[in-house]
């Protein structure tokens, strides 16, 4: 092993190795006594020293160095390969490896899962202990962290959020769409990410509802929305042609698997006043979602959103 002595002050990380380690030792001491947040902050450093580390040898080796890679012992970072070969490596706390391509000597970029990371090390493991939460299955943006919940009816699904602090999700804008859209629930990424490797079609409870007054869309935490009423968010097909099934369909779930909700989307073909991205995707359904899970029976979970910030 190298001294850490040898590093130098790296500008562009605008820390030393140094100076990352003595952070990671800190906020390590922090996340015990304060909890998630410190703990995301404390693998952020992990990543920034991890991707130093790997940079610092990759320049070594395109300058064709004789010094002995560097794989210094940082708490929390685990250096599968530091040397000149094709793909130098490190993981952080056990669970995201972050990569350098080195194909053919040239570093081509890199590979990470920082996402899942964090993911799978701070907020999945504040829910994992509830039988009735899917593992690892939750991440965390800004104030909220969202949970994926077993759960085969919307008031068993809500139940099952507040119990965890919080409520079915709640989606203030299109913003929160969007980055819903793509980190948790198209293409099941957020299901695929904690090992569920599948791209069935799948359904989330969501918190929009009208039981209090028929035609009033709120949201179950009670929070308000940037949508008009709401009925932005209900897909064209509901809204424009199956205004007759509003009375008896009071609750609403999201088709995560190819939601086209808000994007430059249209279905030419056929319908394309139906099926566009001018709205969101939601769809109504009654408390048990009968009528998807009597046409094909999808798989259906609840989304919960919880605080997160003090």
């Amino acid at each position: 092993m190298k001294s850490l002595k040898t590093y130098k002050s790296n500008n562009s990380f605008g820390f030393s190795l140094i100076e990352l380690i003595i952070v990671i030792a800190v906020l390590s001491i922090l996340a015990i006594l304060g909890g998630p947040y410190f703990l995301r902050v404390l693998n952020m450093a992990r990543l920034a020293a991890a991707k130093m580390v790997l940079s610092e040898n990759y320049t070594g080796c395109v300058n064709n160095s004789n010094k002995s890679p560097n794989a210094p012992i940082i708490p929390g970072i685990t250096f599968q390969s530091t040397n000149c070969s094709s793909l130098m490596s490190a993981t952080i706390d056990e669970k995201c490896t972050i990569s350098l391509d080195m194909s053919n000597g040239n570093k081509t970029g890199w590979a990470e899962s920082f996402d899942s990371c964090q993911s799978l090390n701070t907020t999945a493991q504040k829910y994992n202990n509830y039988d009735f939460v899917v593992k690892n299955a939750a991440i965390n943006n800004e104030c909220s962290d969202y949970v994926i919940l077993e759960a085969s009816s919307w008031d068993e699904a809500q139940q099952k959020s507040q119990t965890l602090g919080g409520n079915l999700v709640t989606i203030n804008n299109k913003d929160e769409y969007s980055w819903l859209q793509k980190k948790v629930w198209g293409n099941n990424e957020l299901l695929n990410l904690s090992g569920d490797n599948s791209d069935e079609s799948t359904y989330y409870f969501t918190g929009l509802n009208d039981v209090a007054k028929e035609g009033e869309y709120v949201w179950a935490s009670g929070e308000t929305s940037d949508f008009n009423n709401n009925e932005d968010l209900i897909h064209r097909q509901n809204w424009l042609a199956q205004q007759h099934m509003a009375n008896s369909k009071d609750y609403f779930v999201i088709g995560g698997t190819n939601d086209k909700g808000f994007t430059d989307y249209v279905q030419d073909d056929y319908r394309p006043d139906l099926y566009n991205g001018l709205s969101g995707h939601l769809t109504w359904v009654d408390n048990d979602s009968s009528w998807l899970k009597n046409n094909g029976n999808p798989r259906h979970f609840g989304l919960a959103e919880i605080p997160s910030c003090k």
